[in-house]
């Protein structure tokens, strides 16, 4: 989905399929955070990753893709 955040490739941070920052407008879906403590943001319709508000640009990725990646 378009929106002002960014989506990466998360295969940067070793991971497998994509990463988004805060701001990005994503799907409905779970999402982790994954450059601090997890934290899972729960989207039950199509949304905007929050941001972090520490100063650092949140990263988050599906949770259904941790847990495709996680059985490989």
């Amino acid at each position: 989905m378009d929106g002002p955040g960014t989506v990466i490739d998360a295969a940067e941070l070793g991971l497998t399929g994509l990463a988004y920052t805060a701001g990005a407008r994503v799907a409905p879906g779970r999402y982790r955070r994954i450059d601090a403590p997890a934290r899972d943001i729960d989207l039950p319709d199509a949304g905007t990753l929050p941001a972090s508000f520490d100063g650092r640009v949140a990263l988050y990725v599906r949770v259904a893709q941790l847990a495709i990646q996680a059985t490989n």
